[in-house]
């Protein structure tokens, strides 16, 4: 497949897939967990569905195992974040929360490279 026609592949498949999931969004109560269903989830699902479809599984795995990394930062600093905000404000705790990102992001990298 070209690259035009995978980047293609990956935006219907994804704009597809946020439509579900914000379908199934509507659906949970209380409102406030509708969005851990939202675009993240089908945007990775499309583009795993479109690499091992035209790459097959060994790629896929490579890019599994990033989407794991990046949780595991995401998480990292979510945790982080709100008391670093509080007790340092906006700016600065959003920063501080930002490098525990990247910190814990570059160790998943070094992990699975």
């Amino acid at each position: 497949m070209s690259q035009v026609w995978l980047i293609v592949a990956r935006g219907l498949l994804g704009g597809l897939l946020v439509m579900v999931f914000a379908m199934a969004g509507e659906t949970v109560t209380p409102k406030r967990f509708a969005g851990i269903f939202a675009a993240a989830p089908a945007v990775a699902l499309a583009g795993m569905t479109v690499t091992v479809l035209d790459q097959g599984s060994r790629p896929l795995a490579e890019s599994a195992l990033g989407m794991i990394a990046g949780s595991v930062a995401l998480v990292a600093y979510c945790a982080v974040a709100v008391p670093l905000v509080r007790s340092l404000g906006a700016l600065a705790g959003s920063v501080t929360a930002l490098a525990v990102w990247a910190a814990v992001a570059g160790a998943g990298w070094v992990l699975i490279t």
